[in-house]
């Protein structure tokens, strides 16, 4: 799973990600900022703690945050042609 693109763009801020870093704690600003660059399939962003954080700074539920992978869809596609 990955943070979605519209996400990052909202929260690629200083004072935003300043906000997610002191809810956080174990994670400074500028550790944020390259979390969101490189976005990476199953990151440090998309752990419970910084989704959580992520969550309360935007009002969205977890669930709207993330992109599916392509693993995650393929997989879905070939249960629903088997299921047909």
């Amino acid at each position: 799973m990955k943070l979605k693109q519209e996400i990052i763009d909202r929260l690629n801020n200083p004072p935003t990600r300043r906000r997610i870093s002191a809810k956080l704690k174990s994670c400074g600003d500028q550790a944020i900022y390259k979390h969101l660059r490189g976005n990476a399939e199953n990151g440090r962003l998309t752990k419970m703690d910084a989704l959580k954080a992520i969550a309360q700074e935007t009002g969205l539920s977890i669930d709207d945050l993330l992109e599916d992978s392509t693993e995650v869809q393929t997989f879905q596609r070939t249960m629903q042609e088997q299921e047909n």
